[in-house]
């Protein structure tokens, strides 16, 4: 299933900490919002490992929310993901 993944987490460490996480097992759309095709285990378990990484901040927001692929052909979307946006020079 297809799971959006959002976060507002004002400690730099910690949010670098989730960001890589999430970089690993998701798709980057916006500098904290994240695509993921997940199963229900995975879901899972990706919830427990950012919740772990979060144990320390102050006030840290997740938001981790299933789209059903009914509800994923409505998705409107304008550009690229930022993934997708950004020029990468190989040296």
């Amino acid at each position: 299933m297809r799971y959006l993944i959002c976060y507002d987490i004002q400690e730099q460490k910690i949010r670098t900490k989730v960001a890589k996480l999430l970089e690993k097992r998701a798709y980057r759309v916006q500098y904290s919002v994240f695509w993921a095709e997940l199963t229900e285990r995975e879901a899972k378990a990706l919830q427990q490992e950012l919740l772990s990484r979060v144990a320390k901040a102050e006030k840290p927001l997740l938001l981790m929310t299933p789209v059903c692929a009914a509800c994923a052909e409505h998705i409107w979307q304008v550009g690229k993901r930022l993934e997708e946006a950004q020029d990468f020079v190989v040296v």
